[in-house]
Order: structure tokens, then C-alpha cells, then sequence
């Protein structure tokens, strides 16, 4: 309860201090001026990346001999949509994924790694670009000092990540260890040696951050930004790390502050970039609206609904 109390109070005050010093007059005018087709794009393209969330997440299930269908899993992540809006940070959502992958004949234990290691797929991706923008841009690494620092510590926990659950080998113990310790340690094998997926979830990941990035720039051309589009592959990365902090409820307060930060870098002024940061979150409600409703229409879904792995 005191936690909640202080992330609403971090919102909350940071709301405030972004909306005494803008002009709203000129927020609402750039906002009012949005190309709707491109809008609606933008929430078109949320939907799609549910899709490709739902194939990668499908191959990790199946490790296990868990092989609900695509369609079941796809209903399941878009209607984490809805549940993301009012849970703590972008990763909120995951509590009816797990859920569902719980339905589906995973136990706890495997349906929570698997969330993770479908998690760090993706991350690892958009540190991947961030490396590269940091490579190919002058003007973010000038804007962001700290960036090569932060990418390699990032790279280093997420890529060191994902090798310890995925490379084949035994985690040593103490021989008198715990018998929880050790139940715990089995657990994280469950991917040991599955290196037959890596390939094929690396893969669906550029494609989805890719899909991410390109929804950025759907926004940013809806209000005429005129920000280039390799700018978001250094842009998005950084913004989802802020937004998935975890003492924000589904980013609130972070996205104005760091959209107005990152896209100051390309010239963009404080109204504008918060006009970005307002109708992106507008379009992630209006996507949460959908996952409602795919949430309400899916109640009892059979887990083997759509068919297997392709």
C-alpha cells in the first residue's frame, strides 16, 4: 500500500511539474492537428505486435511440451493490454500471461521463466540498437554521455541473462544446500540446452522491435515532428527502458520527461514532444480498450484454440 501511495505520488508530481511549464494551448493544437489514418495505424500496429509476441512466446511454451495454440496466446497478450494500464510499469500485464500459460498446462515455476526469457529476447534487442545508434549517431552520444556505459552494463546483465538459462551445464551447489534452493536452481534449467529456439526467437524479436520502432515514427509523422526515422532505433530503446521502471504506473510521468529529452535532441520543442508523449499514450489506452474486449469476449478459451507451433 505504501509502495502504490508513492508511485502514485511520483505520477502525480511529475504530472504537475510538466503541465505548470508547458503550454497547453500549443500541446492541444499540435494534438488536434494528428493525421487520424496514421492513428489508427499506430494501434493497428499494436495489435500486430501482440501477434509476433504470441508466436515467440508459443516456441518458449513448447521447450516444455506446452503447446497451446497461437490464437489462444495472441487473446491472451493483447488482453494484457488492458490489465498493463493500471498495474505497476509496461510489464504489468505479464500477470494474465502467466495466468493463461498456467491454463494451458505450465506450471508456475516454467510459466514465470518463460515470461522472463521472453522478456530478456526482447530487451536484448533493443540494446542491440541502441549500441548501433549509439555507433552511427554523433548526437546521442553527445545528448547521452553515459550511453556507452549504461548499454554495455545492460548488455552485459540481459546477454549474461539469458546465456545462463539458455547454455547447457549444471549450476553448482553446496552439497548441503537447501532442498528450496536447489528446486529453485532446476527451475531456471528448464530452457537448458534449448538452443534450438534461440535462432528463431532472436529473430521474431527484430522483427517486433522493429514493428516497435516503426510505431513510433507512425506517431511522430501523424504530428509532423519531421524527426528522421533511424533517430527512433536510438529514441525507443532508451524511452521503454525509462517507461518500464518500476516505481511508475504504466509509465506515467516518465514518458513526458523523456520524450521531451530525447526528441529535444532532434530539435523538437517541449510542447511537440509532449503532444508525442500524450497521443502515444492515447493510442496505448485505445489499445487497452481493445484488450478489454478481447479479454471479455476470450473468458473460457480452450488453450488449444489456433492450432501448434508452425
Amino acid at each position: 500500500m505504501v509502495f502504490r501511495s508513492l508511485k502514485i505520488a511520483i505520477c502525480a508530481g511529475l504530472l504537475f511539474w510538466i503541465v505548470m511549464s508547458a503550454d497547453l494551448a500549443a500541446v492541444w493544437a499540435v494534438m488536434s492537428k494528428a493525421d487520424p489514418l496514421l492513428l489508427v495505424l499506430a494501434v493497428a500496429m499494436q495489435v500486430l505486435g501482440a501477434a509476433i509476441v504470441a508466436l515467440r512466446w508459443q516456441r518458449l511454451l513448447a521447450v516444455r511440451g506446452v503447446t497451446p495454440g497461437f490464437r489462444y496466446l495472441w487473446t491472451s497478450t493483447v488482453s494484457a493490454f488492458f490489465f498493463r494500464q493500471f498495474l505497476p510499469s509496461v510489464v504489468g500485464g505479464d500477470a494474465i500471461r502467466s495466468y493463461d500459460a498456467w491454463r494451458a498446462g505450465a506450471t508456475p515455476g516454467f510459466t514465470a521463466l518463460s515470461l522472463v526469457v521472453d522478456r530478456l529476447f526482447g530487451l536484448l534487442t533493443l540494446i542491440g540498437f541502441a549500441a548501433v545508434a549509439a555507433v552511427s549517431m554523433r548526437r546521442v552520444v553527445e545528448g547521452l554521455p553515459g550511453l556507452w556505459l549504461t548499454t554495455g552494463i545492460a548488455l552485459a546483465i540481459v546477454g549474461g541473462g539469458l546465456a545462463l538459462l539458455m547454455l547447457p551445464g549444471q549450476i553448482p551447489l553446496p552439497a548441503r544446500s537447501p532442498a528450496r534452493l536447489r528446486r529453485i536452481v532446476d527451475g531456471m534449467r528448464a530452457f537448458d540446452g534449448a538452443r534450438g529456439i534461440v535462432g528463431p526467437c532472436l529473430g521474431l524479436s527484430i522483427l517486433l522491435q522493429v514493428n516497435v520502432v516503426t510505431f513510433y515514427w507512425v506517431l511522430s509523422q501523424a504530428l509532423g515532428l519531421g524527426v528522421p526515422y533511424g533517430a527512433f532505433y536510438a529514441i525507443v530503446p532508451i524511452a521503454i527502458f525509462a517507461m518500464m521502471a518500476p516505481f511508475t504506473i504504466n509509465g506515467i510521468g516518465v514518458r513526458e520527461v523523456v520524450f521531451i529529452f530525447l526528441l529535444g535532441l532532434w530539435g523538437v520543442d517541449e510542447s511537440m514532444a509532449l503532444a508525442f508523449a500524450w497521443t502515444e499514450f492515447a493510442v496505448i489506452l485505445a489499445a487497452g480498450l481493445i484488450g478489454g474486449a478481447v479479454y471479455a469476449i476470450r473468458k473460457g478459451a480452450h488453450p488449444r484454440e489456433g492450432g501448434d507451433v508452425p
